[in-house]
C-alpha cells in the first residue's frame, strides 16, 4: 500500500469513528452483539481496520449488557491478550482496560477453595496470558497519573517504575477519561489498585507470576493495597527462586531507572526499601558491586549533599539507610573477594565520608545511631573482603581510624559494639601473615591503644575515653607470634589491670600469656597444633626493663646496656603494677627455655604453668637443667633483672600479701647463678629484707625470712654489716616472754630467718654448731620458747627454725641435749603435730633425720624408737590432708634426703658441687645413715593396712601411698610390692571414700613400680588369690560367690555379670590377665562399682592401651554402652579416667560410635529412668552428646522414647539430674530449630521431627506437667518451634498449637497476680490499674506473637481446621490473659487475614454475644472491641442480629455492666468497621442517641461518643426523628426506671437539638414528637425531670404551628403547665415555675395569672412561715439549714419570676392590667423580705422586663402600685449589694421610670446619681432616668 493510500485509509478510519461515535451516542438503547464483535476481533488479528471498529463498538456496547453477559466476556477478552498486544498495543491497551471495567463487577472465589484453585482454568487463562497479565497488574499497581507540562512540552508523561510506553498503555494511550471515575467509561484507579491486588492473590495466577506485583503492592501508600500484597509476598517468596539472575536484573533496573529519555524513573523511596530486602537475600545481589557502589553513593551521601532532599530525612529516610547498610552488610559478608576488591576501597571511602558527616568521633545531635553502626560493621567487612587495597597500606590509616572511633566515639554501647564487631572483621586480614615492613606501624597502633593511662586529663577536660585495651589485646594474641616481645608486653599490661580492668581484658591477657590458650586461639580447628616459639628471654626482658622506657615511636629491639637496680627501680616507677606478671611470665619463658635447652619434655596442655611449676620444683633433673641455663654468662643479666624486680616488690612494702612473687623470688634465688646475684646487687642489700622480716603479714614474713637465709648466709655478704643484721634479730629475741600483738609477729619472723641463715650458712660453710655462740644463743632461745610459751604464731616459727636446722644437719640430739633432751623436744614438736599442725609435723620429720638408727639387739627405749612409735601414734589426727604430711615425713624419717620430698628443700648448692655434667646429681647434708627404717616402716605399714580400726587403716593406707610415691626410686622397694599390692587391695573394699580412692591410687602406682616380670606376678596373684580355696588376704570365693550387684554390669542380653565364674569367663575371651586383675580389684567388694570412687581413680587406661582387647571388643562390644555412658558421669574422676580407656580403645570414634549407635542409645534409655542417680544424670549428657551433629534418620526411631524420658527427668528428684535433663532438652530443641531453619532442604526431617515432638509438648508430660520447670522448657520449646517454622512444617499443627498457646496465656500467669488482683485495696491499687498491666503484659507475650505467627502462616485449610480450635479455646479459657488473647486473635485474623476469616466472621461474632458478659470488665471490653473488627468481614444478616442482641442487651439488662458491654460493641463497629456502620446507620443511630442519655456515666460516654463519630451536628436528629421518637415512646412505658427516664431526656434532646435555631418548629415534626413529650411529662417527678420541662417550655415557645391549630394540644399544654407547676417537690419546684411563668409568656392565647396567683402566694407564705421557725436551726444543724436556705432562696426567686410572667397584657384592658400590678407587686415584696441576693437579682430582672411591657401598653401605675416599688427598689439594705447586682436595679428603675405614674422615680435617685452611689458605672446608669425626663 503506498503512503498516499494510507494516509486516505486512516483518514477514513478516523472520519468512519467519528461518525459512528456520533450515532451511537444518539442512539444509546441499542444493544450491540458485544460478544460476536469481541469474537470477530480476536480472530481477524491481521485485519486491522476491521479490529479497530470492532473495538469501538465493543467499548460503546459493553455497557449496555446486563452485568451476566457482561462478565461471560472476561475469558474471550483474556484469551490471547498478549498476542493481542503483539499485533496492536493500542489495541491491547483497550482491551486491558475494558477487562478491569469487567474485573470490578467479578466475584472472586474464596481464597483456598476449589473454585479459586479451578479459576486460571474456568477463565482459560494460558501461561503466556497469565504471565502478560500479571506483569501488566504490576505496571498498573506502580501507576501514578501525572499532568504534561504543556503542550509545548514534547516529552511523553511518565512516573515512577514506569516507561513512557508503559504509561501510555495504562492511561489507554492519554485518554483522559481512562481513570476518571465520572467518566462513563472510567475507573477508579484506587479502587482498581486494591482490585488488582485481590485478583493476584487469587489462584488465577501462579506463584511465580505473583512475586514483582506483591513486591510493588507491599510498598503501596494504600493500606488496602499494601495489607494484601504483603499477605502475598510472604506466601510466595519461599516459593520464588531469589538467585535467578534476571530477577535481580530488574528490581535493580526498578531501584536506579532507566537512563533512557522514555524510560522510567526510580521507583519510590518504600518501594526501593522493599526491593533493597529483597536483594538483601541474594547471593546473585553481590555479583554487581558496581551497582551496589551506586546504590551506597545515591542513597547515603546524595541526602547530605543535596539540600533539596533535606526534607526526605525523617523516619522513611532512617528505614532506606538501614535498608541499604542491610544489603551492604550482606553484600560484604556474601560476596566473593574478587566482585568486592572492585569497589570496596570506594565504598568504605564514601561510608567513612558518611560517618565523618556525622561528626567525627564524636556525633552530632539528633543523629541516627543505628545507621552509624551499621556503617562501622560494613567498613570491616568490606576492608576484610580486600584487604590489600584499604587495610595494609603504610600509614594502616584505617585501622588506626577504627580504633580511635573505639575509644573516642560518644554515640553510645550499641555503636560502640558496631566498632569492636568491625574490629573483629579487620582482625581476620592481619591474623593471616602480611608484610614485614608494616609490622613496626601495626605494633605502633596495637601499643598506643593498649598502653595504660598514665597521664592525668586536664580539668578542663569533660572528653571520657573508652579503653580499647580489649581489642588491642585480641590483635595481639591473634596477628603477632607467641614469641613477639610486644604482642606478650601488651598481655602483660592486660592481665594487670586489677579489680578496675574489664574481666575480659584481664581474659584476653591471660590467653595471650599461656601458650597452650594462645596455640588454641591461633589453630585451624582440627589441624596438627604446629610448634610454637617462645620468646627469648633476653630479648624479653630487656625490652621491657630497657626499650620501654626509650618510649620511641619506633620500637627497635636491639639490646641495651644498663644498670640492673637502676633499670628495675625506672620501670618500677612506670609500671609498678606490671611487675607480678613481668616476673611471672619471664621466669616461665626462662624455665622453658631451660627445658628446652637440656631437652626435657614439657608439652603443652591446659594447665602448663602449673605443671611446668610443679616440673621445676619437684623434679631434680629439671632443678638441674635450669641452674645449668642459670650459669650461662648470657642470661645472668635477664635473670639479674628478674631477681632484683622480685627483690624489690618484697622489701618496698611490708603490708601487702606479695602472692606468687614471693615463691618465685624464692625460687630463682634458689636456682640462679652467683652472677645474677651479684648483678643484682642482692649481696649489698639484703638488709633491705628485715622490715619484710619483721612484717605483719605472714607470707610476706615466711618468705622475707627465706630470702634472708639464702642471701644472708653467701660469702659475698660483708661480715660486719651481717653480724649487725644477726644482732638486730637476736634483739628481737630478748623481749619474746612480754612480747604481745606485733612485737611477737617481728618476733616470729626473726625466728624463722635465723633458722634459714644458719641451717644455709652451715651448709654453705660445712662447719660446726657448736663453734659459733650467735647460733648457740639462738637454739638455747627457740629451745626455751618451745617449751615454754603458748603463743601459735611464736610456736610456728620455732618449728620452722628446727626444721630447718635438723633438715640441714646443723643440731643434733647431743647439741639439743645442752639445753633439753631430746624426747622431751621431740614431744614438745608430737604435741603440735598431732593436733593438726603441717608445720609441727614436717619440723618431726626433719628432727627425725638426725637420730641414728637403732643398732640390732637393742633393748632400751631409744630416740629412734621414741620417734618410730610417735609417728606410728600420729595415725590418729582426724585430716587426712594432715595424714599426707604424715606420710612426706615418714619418708625423710625412712630414708633421709634420699626421699623425694626433700626435692625442693635443698634451695642452695653445696660450694663443692660438681657442675660436669650439667645434670649431676646435686650434693646433700649427710646425716645419720638409714639401712633398715625404710623396711620397717613399710612393714608396720603394710601392717596398719589391714587393721580394723579406721583410723589407722586410713592413715596407714595414706602412709603407703606416700612412701610408694616418695621412696619407689629404692631398692627395697621392689622387695614389698606385692605386700603393697594385697594391702591396698583390702583398703578397696573399705566404706571410706578416702580409704578407697588412696587404695585404688596406690594399686596403680604398685603396677608402674614394678617391671614385666613383676606384673605379670602380682597378676597371678591376684587371679590366685580369687581361685585358690586356701584363705587369701581377702577371703575366699567360689565360682557362684557375687561380686557384682544384679545389674551393674548388664551384657546386653537381658542378663548381667554377677559371680566370679562371670570374670572367669571373661578373663578367658579377653586373654590378657591384666584386665581381668583391674576389673578384680574392682570387684573385690561389690560395694566398690557403685561407689565410683575407687574406679574413677584407677588407672584402667594403661591398662586397655597395653592390652590386646580390639579382637575381643569387636566380637563383643557389650562394653562400649557403659563405657560411653560413664564418659559423662557426674564424678570428674570417673570422666577422666572413662575419658582415656576410651581414647585408648576407641581409634575412630565416629565410626565406632556409628557401628554401635543402637546398642548404645537403647542402653541410655535402658539407663536413664533407674534408681541411682548418677546414672540418670549421665544418661542425660550422654543422650544429648549423642544425637548431636548426626542426621535425624539415625535417631528417628527413638525421639518418642527420648522426649518422653527426657520430660520425666526434668521433674528427677535430684537438681544435678534436672539440670543435665535440661541441657538434653536444649540439644534437642536446637537440633529441631537447625532442621526447621534449613527450610526446604530438610523439610522432610523436620516435619517428621515435628510430629513427633510436638505431641509430647502438647501432652501431660509438657504443658500439662505438675512441674513447673517442664511446662517452662515445654512452652520455651515450642515458642522457639513456632519461631523457625515456615508455612509447610508448621500449618498441620497450628491449629492445636494456637488452642494449647492460647490457653499457656493464663497458665503462665505468675499466682501473685491473681493475689494482687483480690486484694487490690491493701496495695494501694484497683482492679482495673492490674487488668490494664495484665492486658499489656498478654499484648507484648512472647505467647501472643507465636500465636500471631501461626496465623500469618496460616493458609484456607489452616484455617478451616483453626476456627474449630479457637472456638475451642474461647469456651475453655479460664483466666483474663487467655480471654483477652482469644480476643486479640479475632482482631488479628479480621485485620491481617481478612481473606481467610472472612467465611467464619459471622460465627465468631455470634460467639461473642456469648463472652461479651464476662464478669471481667476487661475481657468484656476486648470481647467488644473484636466485635468491631468481625463485623468488617460479617455478613448483614449476622450484623443486623448483633446490632438487635446489643439493643436487647441494654433494654433489657438489669444491672450497667450489660449496658456497658452494648455500648462497647457499638462503638467498636463504629470505630472499626465504620462502612458497615454507615450502612446500618438507620438502625444504629435512633438506639445511639437514646442510649447517650444513659443515668451511668461510662455508659453514656460510649453511646456519646459513638454519636459524635457518626453525626456531623445537632441537627441531624431530623434524620432519624420518626425512629427516635418510635424508640422513645415504646420505652417509656417500660418497667424499669432507668429506661423510663433515659427515654425521657432522649425525647427532651430531639426536641432541643432540632430547635438550637430561632426559626419555629415544623408541625410536621411538632406532631410526631408532642405525644411522646407529654409522655415523657407525665408520671411523678425525678431527678433530672428539669431537662425534660426546659425541652417542653422550648416545645411550647417553637411549636406554635401546632398548638395554634390544634385545640387539644393547646389544651394539653396549658394541664401540664399547671400541672407541673402544682407539684410539691421541694427541689423540682424552681423549675416549674420557671417553666410556668415561660410559657405564660409564650401562651399569649391564655390568662394564668389567677392560677398563678393563688399558687405563689402560698408558696410564698409557706416559704416565709418556715424561715421564721427554723430561724434558731443554724446553730444546730448548719448544713442542711444551708441547702434548705439556697433552696428557698432559688423558690422565692422562681415565684418573683413567674408572677411578672403571668401578667397577661394582650387579653386585657390598660385599667385591669393596673389593678393586676397592684395584686403583684405586694407579693413580690413580701418575696423579697427575706433580703436574699438571687430574690432581689431575679426581682431586678422580672420587674424590669415587665415594666419595659407594661410601657409598652400603656399601662398606669396606680398609688398602691407605687407604694411596692418603692419597698421593692428602695430598701436601705442594698447599699451593701455588689455593683452588678446594683447595675440591675438601675436598669430596672430605668424602665420603671418611663411608666405612666413613676415620676417620683427620679426624684428617688436624685441623691444617689449626686453621689449616694459609690460607683460611677452605676450612678451613669441612674443618670438616665433624669435625662429621659
Amino acid at each position: 500500500m503506498s503512503a498516499h493510500q494510507q494516509t486516505h485509509s486512516a483518514t477514513s478510519v478516523r472520519i468512519s469513528g467519528s461518525l459512528l461515535g456520533h450515532d451511537l451516542t444518539r442512539y444509546r438503547e441499542i444493544r450491540l452483539p458485544v460478544k460476536k464483535l469481541l469474537v470477530q476481533f480476536k480472530e481477524n488479528a491481521d485485519v486491522s481496520l476491521i479490529r479497530h471498529f470492532d473495538i469501538l463498538y465493543i467499548q460503546q456496547g459493553i455497557s449496555r449488557l446486563p452485568l451476566s453477559e457482561r462478565l461471560e466476556l472476561l475469558p474471550i477478552l483474556v484469551n490471547g491478550i498478549s498476542s493481542d498486544y503483539a499485533k496492536s498495543p493500542q489495541h491491547a491497551s483497550q482491551l486491558f482496560h475494558l477487562m478491569l471495567r469487567l474485573l470490578a463487577h467479578f466475584k472472586l472465589p474464596l481464597r483456598g477453595t476449589k473454585e479459586d484453585s479451578e479459576l486460571r482454568s474456568t477463565l482459560q487463562i494460558s501461561d503466556e496470558d497469565g504471565a502478560f497479565l500479571s506483569q501488566w497488574f504490576e505496571k498498573l499497581i506502580l501507576l501514578t497519573p501525572v499532568r504534561k507540562a504543556s503542550a509545548s512540552d514534547g516529552s511523553s508523561p511518565r512516573c515512577s517504575g514506569l516507561s513512557a510506553e508503559e504509561y501510555k498503555f495504562l492511561t489507554v494511550f492519554d485518554n483522559p477519561d481512562a481513570w476518571n471515575p465520572s467518566a462513563s467509561s472510567g475507573l477508579n484507579l484506587t479502587e482498581t489498585k486494591a482490585l488488582a491486588v485481590r485478583i493476584l492473590a487469587s489462584g488465577m495466577f501462579k506463584d511465580e507470576d505473583k512475586f514483582l506485583p506483591a513486591l510493588f503492592a507491599s510498598a503501596d501508600s494504600n493500606s488496602r493495597v499494601s495489607e494484601v500484597g504483603e499477605d502475598i509476598l510472604k506466601r510466595v517468596t519461599q516459593a520464588t527462586d531469589l538467585e535467578n539472575p534476571s530477577l535481580i536484573d530488574t528490581l535493580l533496573e526498578l531501584y536506579f531507572g532507566s537512563t533512557s529519555s522514555d524510560g522510567a524513573f526510580p521507583v519510590s523511596k518504600p518501594l526501593r526499601i522493599k526491593i533493597l530486602g529483597i536483594l538483601a537475600k541474594s547471593v546473585t545481589t553481590t555479583r554487581h558491586p558496581r551497582q551496589i557502589a551506586r546504590l551506597v553513593e545515591d542513597g547515603l551521601l546524595s541526602v547530605e549533599q543535596d539540600p533539596s532532599n533535606a526534607k526526605a530525612s525523617g523516619r522513611e529516610a532512617s528505614k532506606f539507610r538501614s535498608a541499604i547498610f542491610a544489603l551492604v552488610n550482606f553484600v560484604a559478608r556474601r560476596g566473593a573477594d574478587a566482585d568486592l576488591a572492585l569497589v570496596a576501597e570506594g565504598l568504605v571511602g564514601n561510608l567513612r565520608g558518611f560517618i565523618e558527616d556525622q561528626g567525627w568521633p564524636s556525633p552530632d545531635r539528633d543523629q541516627d545511631m543505628e545507621i552509624r553502626g551499621y556503617g562501622y560493621e560494613t567498613i570491616g567487612l568490606l576492608a576484610k573482603a580486600a584487604p590489600e587495597k584499604i587495610l595494609m597500606e603504610p600509614r594502616l590509616d584505617l585501622l588506626e581510624w577504627l580504633f580511635r572511633s573505639l575509644r573516642e566515639d560518644t554515640s553510645g554501647k550499641d555503636v560502640a559494639v558496631s566498632i569492636e564487631e568491625s574490629l573483629s572483621s579487620v582482625l581476620s586480614a592481619f591474623s593471616k601473615p602480611f608484610d614485614d615492613t608494616l609490622k613496626p606501624k601495626f605494633r605502633q597502633v596495637l601499643w598506643k591503644y593498649s598502653r595504660p593511662e598514665r597521664t592525668h586529663h586536664t580539668s578542663g577536660s569533660s572528653t571520657i575515653l573508652r579503653s580499647t585495651r580489649y581489642v588491642a589485646t585480641r590483635f595481639a594474641n591473634r596477628c603477632l607470634p607467641f614469641d613477639d616481645v610486644l604482642a606478650r608486653w601488651i598481655d602483660i599490661v592486660a592481665v594487670s589491670g586489677g579489680g578496675a580492668e574489664r574481666h575480659e581484658v584481664v581474659e584476653e591477657g591471660r590467653k595471650g600469656l599461656d601458650p597452650y590458650w594462645f596455640t588454641m586461639q591461633t589453630s585451624v580447628p582440627g589441624s596438627k597444633q604446629a610448634d610454637i616459639a617462645f620468646p627469648d628471654l633476653n630479648e624479653l626482658v630487656n625490652f621491657i626493663f630497657a626499650q620501654l622506657m626509650q618510649e620511641d615511636d619506633y620500637m627497635d629491639i636491639d639490646g641495651v646496656e644498663g644498670d640492673v637496680v637502676a633499670l628495675v627501680r625506672h620501670f618500677q616507677q612506670q609500671y609498678s603494677e606490671m611487675i607480678p606478671a613481668v616476673i611471672n611470665f619471664c621466669t616461665q619463658v626462662g624455665f622453658h627455655a631451660a627445658l628446652v635447652e637440656k631437652e626435657i619434655p614439657n608439652e603443652l596442655s591446659e594447665e602448663w604453668a602449673r605443671k611446668l611449676e610443679t616440673l621445676v620444683s619437684s623434679d631434680p633433673h629439671a632443678r638441674q637443667a635450669f641452674r645449668s641455663f642459670a650459669r650461662d654468662p648470657q642470661n645472668s643479666r635477664s635473670l639479674a633483672l628478674l631477681l632484683r624486680a622480685s627483690f624489690n616488690l618484697l622489701t618496698q612494702d611490708d603490708v601487702r600479701d606479695i602472692g606468687s612473687v614471693g615463691e618465685t623470688l624464692v625460687r630463682l634465688c634458689s636456682l640462679s647463678a652467683e652472677t645474677s646475684w651479684k648483678n643484682a646487687r642482692l649481696m649489698q642489700d639484703f638488709r633491705d629484707l628485715e622490715p619484710s622480716v619483721l612484717a605483719n603479714n605472714p607470707g610476706r614474713r615466711m618468705t622475707a625470712s627465706h630470702c634472708y637465709g639464702l642471701i644472708a648466709s653467701h660469702a659475698s655478704c660483708e661480715e660486719s654489716v651481717v653480724q649487725k643484721s644477726q644482732q638486730r634479730l637476736l634483739t628481737r629475741l630478748d623481749g619474746w616472754k612480754a612480747a604481745v600483738g606485733g612485737e611477737l609477729n617481728q618476733i616470729s619472723g626473726a625466728v624463722s630467718a635465723l633458722g634459714f641463715y644458719f641451717s644455709r650458712l652451715f651448709w654453705r660453710n660445712s662447719s660446726n654448731l657448736g663453734a659459733d655462740q650467735t647460733a648457740q644463743t639462738f637454739l638455747e632461745t627457740i629451745i626455751d620458747i618451745l617449751q615454754t610459751s603458748k603463743d601459735t604464731t611464736l610456736k610456728a616459727a620455732v618449728y620452722s627454725s628446727i626444721d630447718q636446722l635438723s633438715m640441714y644437719q646443723v643440731i643434733t640430739p647431743s647439741s639439743l641435749d645442752r639445753y633439753a633432751k631430746f624426747r622431751a623436744i621431740a614431744q614438745h614438736v608430737y604435741d603440735a603435730a598431732k593436733a593438726g599442725s603441717t608445720g609441727a609435723i614436717n619440723c618431726f620429720g626433719h628432727l627425725s633425720m638426725v637420730i641414728p638408727e637403732e643398732e640390732a639387739g637393742s633393748e632400751t627405749e631409744s630416740d629412734y624408737r621414741f620417734v618410730s612409735e610417735k609417728f606410728h601414734e600420729l595415725h590418729e589426727i582426724r585430716q587426712p590432708e594432715a595424714q599426707f604430711t604424715v606420710g612426706e615425713a615418714l619418708s625423710c624419717f625412712a630414708i633421709g634426703w634420699n626421699s623425694k620430698a626433700l626435692t625442693t628443700q635443698l634451695d642452695i648448692e653445696h660450694p663443692q658441687q660438681n657442675h660436669d655434667p650439667w645434670d649431676a646429681p646435686a650434693s646433700t647434708p649427710e646425716g645419720p645413715k638409714r639401712e633398715k627404717t625404710l623396711a620397717l616402716v613399710l612393714e608396720r605399714t603394710i601392717k596398719g593396712c589391714h587393721q580394723t580400726k579406721p583410723a589407722l587403716k586410713k592413715a596407714s593406707v595414706i602412709w603407703l601411698i606416700s612412701l610408694l610415691q616418695y621412696c619407689g626410686h629404692m631398692p627395697e622397694i621392689q622387695g614389698y610390692l606385692t605386700q603393697c599390692q594385697t594391702a591396698f587391695k583390702v583398703c578397696l573394699s573399705d566404706r571410706d571414700e578416702v580409704v578407697q580412692e588412696a587404695a585404688s591410687r596406690g594399686l596403680g602406682l604398685v603396677y608402674e613400680k614394678g617391671d614385666r616380670s613383676l606384673k605379670d606376678d602380682l597378676v597371678r596373684d591376684l587371679v590366685g588369690s580369687f581361685s585358690d580355696n586356701r584363705p587369701k588376704v581377702s577371703g575366699t570365693v567360689s565360682e557362684d560367690t557375687q561380686l557384682f550387684e544384679p545389674g551393674a554390669l548388664p551384657t546386653g542380653d537381658g542378663k548381667s555379670i554377677t559371680t566370679y565364674k562371670d570374670i572367669l569367663n571373661l578373663a578367658s575371651e579377653v586373654g590378657d590377665s591384666s584386665l581381668v586383675y583391674r576389673f578384680m580389684s574392682l570387684a573385690s567388694n561389690n560395694a566398690i562399682w557403685s561407689s565410683r570412687a575407687a574406679f574413677g581413680r584407677f588407672g584402667l587406661s594403661n591398662i586397655f592401651s597395653d592390652s590386646s582387647v580390639d579382637g575381643y571388643l569387636s566380637e563383643n562390644p557389650r562394653l562400649y554402652p557403659k563405657l560411653f555412658r560413664y564418659r559423662f558421669d557426674p564424678n570428674p574422676n570417673v570422666q577422666r579416667s572413662m575419658n582415656d580407656i576410651w581414647n585408648a580403645l576407641v581409634k575412630d570414634p565416629t565410626a565406632t560410635i556409628d557401628k554401635q549407635f543402637d546398642a548404645i542409645m537403647e542402653d541410655l534409655l535402658n539407663s536413664i529412668l533407674t534408681k541411682e542417680w548418677r546414672v540418670r544424670q549421665a544418661s542425660c549428657a550422654a543422650i544429648a552428646d549423642l544425637v548431636q551433629g548426626r542426621k535425624m534418620e539415625k535417631y528417628e526411631k527413638y525421639l518418642d522414647q527420648i522426649w518422653d524420658k527426657c520430660f520425666k527427668v526434668l521433674d528427677d528428684i535430684k537438681d544435678s539430674v534436672r539440670v543435665a535433663a535440661a541441657s538434653l532438652a536444649r540439644v534437642l530443641t536446637s537440633i529441631l530449630t537447625r532442621s526447621l531453619e534449613a527450610g526446604d532442604s530438610s523439610l522432610k526431617n523436620a516435619s517428621g521431627m515435628l510430629s513427633r515432638v510436638l505431641p509430647f509438648l502438647l501432652s501431660p508430660a509438657g504443658l500439662e506437667s505438675s512441674a513447673e520447670s517442664v511446662r517452662l522448657f515445654a512452652v520455651t520449646t515450642l515458642l522457639e518451634i513456632v519461631k523457625k517454622s515456615n508455612a509447610k512444617i508448621l500449618n498441620p499443627h497450628s491449629p492445636e498449637l494456637v488452642e494449647r498457646l492460647l490457653g499457656l496465656l493464663s497458665t503462665l500467669e505468675p499466682e501473685a497476680v491473681n493475689y494482687i488482683h483480690l486484694n487490690a485495696k491493701k496495695y494501694n491499687l484497683t482492679e482495673q490499674k492490674i487488668d490494664d498491666m495484665r492486658l499489656q503484659s498478654v499484648r507484648s507475650s512472647p505467647l501472643t506473637e507465636s500465636i500471631e505467627r501461626c496465623l500469618d502462616l496460616a493458609d484456607g485449610d489452616t484455617m478451616k481446621e483453626m476456627a474449630s480450635h479457637i472456638e475451642a479455646a474461647m469456651k475453655s479459657a479460664v483466666g483474663l490473659p487467655s480471654k483477652v488473647g482469644c480476643s486479640r486473635v479475632l482482631v488479628t485474623l479480621s485485620t491481617r487475614h481478612n481473606f481467610l476469616f472472612k467465611p467464619y466472621a459471622d460465627r465468631y461474632l455470634q460467639l461473642i454475644h456469648k463472652y461479651i458478659h464476662d464478669r471481667n470488665d476487661t475481657v468484656s471490653s476486648s470481647y467488644a472491641a473484636a466485635a468491631g473488627y468481625v463485623a468488617r468481614l460479617a455478613g448483614d444478616k449476622q450484623l443486623l442480629s448483633t446490632i438487635s442482641f446489643c439493643q436487647k442487651l441494654y433494654f433489657d439488662s438489669e444491672d450497667d455492666k450489660s449496658r456497658l458491654s452494648s455500648g462497647d460493641i457499638i462503638l467498636s463497629i463504629s470505630k472499626n468497621a465504620s462502612d458497615r456502620f454507615t450502612s446500618l446507620a438507620a438502625d444504629l443511630l435512633p438506639f445511639v442517641f437514646l442510649a447517650k442519655h444513659d443515668a451511668h456515666e461510662q455508659v453514656r460516654q460510649l453511646f456519646k461518643q459513638t454519636w459524635e463519630d457518626n453525626v456531623a451536628g445537632g441537627r441531624a436528629v431530623l434524620l432519624y426523628l420518626k425512629e427516635i421518637t418510635a424508640l422513645a415512646t415504646q420505652h417509656l412505658e417500660s418497667q424499669k426506671w432507668n429506661l423510663k427516664h433515659t427515654s425521657a431526656k432522649t425525647i427532651a434532646d430531639a426536641v432541643m437539638s432540632i430547635t438550637t435555631g430561632i426559626e419555629g418548629l415544623d408541625k410536621q415534626n411538632a406532631e410526631t414528637l408532642f405525644p411522646a413529650l407529654d409522655k415523657a411529662m407525665s408520671g411523678k417527678t425525678w431527678e433530672g425531670k428539669e431537662i425534660v420541662l426546659d425541652a417542653f417550655v422550648r416545645f411550647v415557645e417553637r411549636g406554635s404551628s401546632l398548638w395554634k391549630s390544634d385545640a387539644k394540644v393547646a389544651k394539653q399544654i396549658e394541664k401540664v403547665a399547671v400541672r407541673e407547676a402544682k407539684r410539691t417537690n421541694k427541689a423540682y419546684r424552681p423549675y416549674a415555675l420557671n417553666a410556668m411563668g415561660k410559657i405564660c409568656r409564650a401562651r399569649t392565647d391564655l390568662r394564668l395569672e389567677g392560677e398563678v396567683w393563688h399558687l405563689v402566694e402560698g408558696i410564698i407564705d409557706e416559704i416565709i412561715g418556715a424561715e421564721e421557725e427554723e430561724g434558731e436551726k443554724m446553730d444546730v444543724d448548719g448544713g442542711d439549714v444551708m441547702k434548705d436556705v439556697a433552696l428557698r432562696e432559688k423558690t422565692l426567686a422562681a415565684c418573683v419570676s413567674v408572677l411578672c410572667d403571668s401578667l397577661n397584657l394582650l387579653q386585657v384592658s390598660t385599667m385591669e392590667s393596673s389593678t393586676n400590678l397592684e395584686d403583684v407587686l405586694p407579693m413580690i415584696v413580701k418575696a423579697n423580705s427575706t433580703h436574699a441576693k438571687d430574690v432581689h437579682l431575679a426581682t431586678f430582672t422580672a420587674v424590669g422586663e415587665l415594666f419595659e411591657r407594661v410601657y409598652r401598653h400603656g399601662v398606669v401605675i396606680w398609688e398602691k402600685a407605687k407604694a411596692a416599688l418603692e419597698k421593692i427598689f428602695f430598701d436601705p439594705s442594698f447599699e451593701g449589694l455588689p455593683e452588678a447586682m446594683r447595675m440591675k436595679r438601675g436598669e430596672a428603675l430605668v424602665k420603671v421610670s418611663k411608666c405612666v405614674g413613676c415620676e417620683w422615680v427620679v426624684e428617688r435617685v436624685k441623691p444617689e446619681v449626686e453621689g449616694g452611689e459609690r460607683s460611677p458605672v452605676v450612678r451613669g446608669v441612674l443618670g438616665k432616668i433624669e435625662k429621659q425626663h
